[in-house]
């Protein structure tokens, strides 16, 4: 499906879906999501996030944890030749084992991942070779390899001479009695040195190889020490050329996996996403819409998502639950009426309900949901007007109406918020009215406002569109939100002046002067 997001403000949902993401890949698809190109991959994640939904509510899971992002690692794997450092494969060591502890949940609910439990643990032979190779810490271990096994024990070896030598030399005369602790030996780098004051380190024969922590003594390295740290920093080197030897030998590994590497970030993806909208059907206390394959909307006692969540987090009024059904018998809706009452509220909660349906989302409803298999949602809401490219409002109104008349047929849901407003009355109603009529004769579902009245009469006698009004409650002159299908809207200017007290008779005559220009709307 393609449709207009923005104007439906669909990022307000993405972002609900990021925070509750678990996983950065996760919140990327999240703040990505879009509405499946077909209605099968859309019922897919609607199963998944009902399967989230019943482990929140039963308690048992699964729990997605925070995991770093390896995508670069993988990426970089995939080049023949390269090393990842010890920390990038602990990092992935990590993410297969979140693969491998969700397969006994997957198991027991498949449809929370339709791709299998294969994709979840098709690299898990990793983890051994990465244990085998690895400390905890992401360091290589000294017996990763015959090699450097034989490289550590022989530093090891040279790392007990040089200190003997070096404690041997703090205790002949020149040094004795000026050293505090005489067996301590101060590392430089691999170099074994001596922590002297400027006048003991002028009394010997070495190297100065730097100044001390506190700025007070250097680091003398004595002539008799140099060979043996000579041997220390070459076997020093041996070692890291045979780390990285192993590293990437390592890598090779990863590299051969990457397919199954690939299909389990694409797993732990669509669980994030099917977890994080499994919460957000929690705090929605939504439940799942029936997909069916003809263009139809029903909804009974549905709410606003972001609306009800303002309400939750006590940021607002509790939102007015819709009812409608928009089907083949009438698939134009016509809200009549003054620009009061929620009608704009009305094409953004059922345009918004429609997407969120075909990303597989759950829905705030008390009662039906019922969404069809719609190719595109296009959505008119607001000011058109665009300063960039000096449009009027009505020019504005025109652009969408071509895009609309260019890409509409019987699989598209169109929402028109003031059809018809930015010209004269008459104009812009024979022009809603030409509109109606081409977009009923394709077959187009949707729900177009207006407050021009023309339209209310021309609705009534055509056999395609349905009228309807916000409710009003004329004696608080309040607007209740309500939707009332099948009643047009009723005009208010008259109706509020009177109520104020404006004089009477002025009132009645204004009224037979709406009777000449609308006859029937002077009542």
């Amino acid at each position: 499906m393609q449709a207009d997001l923005k104007a439906l403000e669909f990022d307000g949902i993405r972002r609900l879906l990021e925070k509750l993401c678990a996983t950065p890949f996760g919140a990327e698809a999240a703040r990505n999501l879009e509405p499946a190109p077909e209605l099968g991959i859309a019922r897919q994640m609607q199963a998944a996030v009902t399967a989230a939904r019943q482990g929140l509510d039963a308690g048992d899971g699964p729990h997605m944890p925070e995991l770093p992002d390896v995508r670069a690692a993988l990426r970089q794997a995939s080049s023949p030749g390269a090393a990842l450092p010890g920390t990038a494969l602990m990092n992935l060591r990590m993410v297969i084992e979140t693969g491998i502890r969700l397969k006994p949940f997957i198991s027991e609910r498949p449809s929370l991942y339709p791709g299998g439990l294969d994709h979840l643990g098709g690299a898990q032979d990793l983890v051994k070779i990465f244990d085998a190779a690895l400390l905890p810490s992401g360091r290589m271990r000294e017996d990763a390899s015959p090699e450097l096994a034989s490289l550590h024990g022989e530093l090891k070896q040279l790392r007990e001479d040089v200190q003997s030598q070096l404690r041997a030399r703090m205790r002949q005369p020149d040094l004795v009695g000026s050293i505090s602790d005489p067996d301590k030996v101060h590392w430089h780098g691999q170099r074994a040195v001596l922590a002297l004051s400027g006048e003991q380190a002028d009394r010997i024969k070495g190297v100065r190889r730097g100044i001390g922590p506190a700025g007070r003594d250097y680091y003398v390295e004595p002539m008799e020490v140099l060979g043996l740290n000579n041997r220390l920093e070459s076997v020093g080197g041996k070692i890291d050329a045979e780390n990285q030897v192993k590293l990437r030998q390592i890598t090779d590994e990863i590299r051969g996996r990457l397919p199954a590497l690939n299909h389990l970030m694409d797993a732990l993806t669509w669980i994030d996403l099917a977890l994080a909208a499994g919460q957000l059907s929690l705090h929605l206390n939504a439940t799942p819409p029936e997909l069916i394959d003809r263009p139809i909307v029903e909804l009974q006692g549905a709410y606003h998502p972001q609306l009800l969540l303002a309400y939750a987090n006590r940021q607002g009024p509790l939102p007015r639950t819709l009812n409608l059904c928009i089907d083949d018998q009438k698939p134009v809706l016509v809200i009549t009426g003054p620009n009061t009452g929620g009608k704009t509220v009305v094409l953004k909660t059922l345009g918004l309900l429609t997407v969120m349906a075909h990303c597989g989302l759950h829905l705030p409803t008390e009662g039906v949901a019922r969404i069809g298999n719609f190719s595109r949602v296009i959505v008119d809401v607001g000011d058109q007007q665009s300063i960039a490219h000096h449009l009027s409002t009505f020019a504005g109104h025109v652009e969408v109406l071509k895009r609309l008349l260019a890409e509409s047929d019987e699989r598209t849901l169109v929402l028109l918020d003031e059809l018809g407003t930015g010209t004269d009355p008459e104009e812009g109603a024979a022009l809603a009215m030409a509109v109606l009529d081409e977009l009923s004769e394709r077959g187009v579902h949707g729900v177009v406002t207006t407050h021009l009245s023309p339209l209310k009469t021309f609705a009534s006698r055509h056999p395609r569109l349905e009228n309807a009004s916000m409710r009003f409650d004329y004696e608080r002159l309040e607007p209740t939100y309500q939707l009332e299908i099948g009643t047009p809207g009723r005009s208010l200017g008259l109706i509020v002046a009177r109520q104020r007290g404006l004089d009477g008779p002025l009132v009645e005559r204004a009224h037979a002067y709406l009777e000449e220009i609308a006859p029937g709307h002077g009542q």
